[in-house]
Parts: structure tokens; C-alpha cells; sequence
């Protein structure tokens, strides 16, 4: 579970986050929309630990994320993140950017991690992209794939 109580978020003079509240159940999905500048990458930054927040707590699985004692890597492997950049890594396969992580992390053999990444790849109509470098594939077609790789 995620839990925001009274979040914020300054720099400097400029109240980016003010009093977000929010709760997201385990197995429940959400969606943050909102115009451009109205701190939606700033509060995913600071879920990530990322950004610090000025004031309030982000609690995960009932641990505050920004106890300087908390293993984020742990926390970090459990929520999944796109970047408005996507990041792929120019010099590996798709299948290779999606399974370098979860093996990495010994979460997955690389049998799982390569069937999982087929199955979602079949999902988002991508299997033939499989060994094909992200400069090969359209802007949409990165983004697809980083989604999935936060899913992996």
C-alpha cells in the first residue's frame, strides 16, 4: 500500500506540491493527470525518492521512504517508473532492456525474466521488436517499452 499525507513541495519560493493526500491500495492501479507544470513528475520523483519533500510522508508497504535508514533499492524494485525521457539503453536489445534488471536483481532467472518480457511484449502488439535496438523503433514504440520495463 501507498500512503501520501500532506505532502509538499518547494523550490525555493515555488509551491510546486501543497497538501497531496492520497492512498492506493495493494493491487490497485492509479493515474496521475494534470497540465503541463502541475507537479506531476515532482511528486513521482519524490514516490521514487528523487526529490525530497519539503514537508509531510510517503508511506510504502507501511515504511516512510525518506527514513535515511530504509534500503530504497528495495522500495525502488516494487514501484515501477517512466521518465518522460525513456531511457532505454541505445546498446542493448529490447529484450535486453527489459530483462537486464529483474536478472541484475536476481528477482528473476533469465528464463522468467525472458518469458515475461515476451508475454508483455505480445500484450502491447511489440514481439517482433524483440531483438531490435530502441533507435529502430518510433518514439510510441520506446514509450511502450519503457512501460513494460517498469512492469518487468
Amino acid at each position: 500500500m501507498l500512503e501520501i499525507k500532506n505532502l509538499y513541495k518547494d523550490f525555493d519560493d515555488l509551491k510546486v506540491l501543497k497538501n497531496i493526500n492520497l492512498t492506493i491500495k495493494a493491487g490497485e492501479k492509479a493515474v496521475i493527470i494534470g497540465p503541463s507544470g502541475s507537479g506531476k513528475s515532482t511528486l513521482l520523483r519524490c514516490l521514487n525518492a528523487l526529490e525530497t519533500p519539503t514537508s509531510g510522508s510517503i508511506l510504502f508497504e507501511d515504511k516512510e521512504i525518506t527514513d535515511p535508514k530504509i534500503d530504497l533499492n528495495l522500495i525502488r524494485e516494487q514501484m515501477g517508473m517512466v521518465f518522460q525521457q525513456f531511457n532505454l539503453f541505445s546498446n542493448l536489445s529490447i529484450l535486453d532492456n527489459l530483462t537486464l534488471a529483474p536478472v541484475k536483481r536476481h528477482r528473476l532467472t533469465k528464463i522468467e525474466a525472458e518469458e515475461k518480457a515476451q508475454t508483455l511484449l505480445n500484450r502491447i502488439g511489440l514481439s517482433e521488436k524483440i531483438d531490435a535496438f530502441p533507435k529502430q523503433l518510433s518514439g510510441g514504440q520506446q514509450q511502450r517499452i519503457a512501460i513494460i520495463r517498469a512492469m518487468m
